[in-house]
């Protein structure tokens, strides 16, 4: 399941049943929300950003997510609208992390109120952040990307302890050559079998 799938299914499970819409939560874009269905919730997603950590492999994922708060337009409208709202973010303070399914606390962002023919809509938007590797669940099928610990014949590993050698020194090293600052620590190791 995508990680976006995750989040969207945990906020209706999250607010469906425990606020003034009763079950009538849907997380779908597409769902078209009849009158009658009123009042009612809509969790949408808005976008994502992804950013990859150079110093680990994964990804910081952010998230942008709507709630929309949906009553019929009346006297009290805003009332209730408000009211729903306030119900969906004590909802949202008391599980902040999505059950540890996100990696900083839901982080609430923009209130737009919109009025549309005979109802009324806050679109309370919500910004979520987690990890994920990288195809960390792929199984890597194609051989040329999956080498035999036997296809090796030689490895070679230059270590730099604190305070590191530049990058520049480190690219030298990679092409052998040790004519600045040498390496703390270096490893050779030749597997059993043939050498080339």
């Amino acid at each position: 399941m995508h990680t976006l799938t995750a989040i969207r299914q945990a906020l209706v499970t999250l607010l469906s049943g425990h606020t003034a819409a009763g079950s009538r939560v849907w997380g779908s874009q597409t769902r078209s929300i009849g009158d009658a269905e009123l009042p009612a919730l809509q969790v949408l997603l808005t976008g994502r950003k992804t950013r990859m950590r150079a110093d680990v492999p994964d990804y910081v994922q952010r998230g942008d997510f709507v709630v929309v708060v949906q009553v019929a337009a009346g006297d009290t409208a805003d009332d209730q609208a408000e009211s729903l709202l306030d119900e969906v973010e004590r909802l949202l303070t008391r599980s902040p992390t999505l059950d540890g399914l996100l990696a900083h606390p839901l982080r609430t962002t923009r209130l737009q109120v919109v009025v549309e023919g005979n109802r009324l809509r806050y679109l309370q938007g919500y910004r979520a952040i987690w990890h994920e590797e990288p195809f960390a669940e792929l199984e890597v099928t194609e051989p040329h990307t999956a080498p035999r610990f036997a296809d090796f014949t030689h490895l070679h590993a230059d270590l730099d302890a604190p305070p590191f050698a530049s990058a520049a020194e480190h690219a030298r090293w990679l092409n052998g050559d040790y004519s600045g600052e040498r390496p703390d620590a270096q490893i050779d190791f030749h597997p059993p079998g043939p050498t080339p």
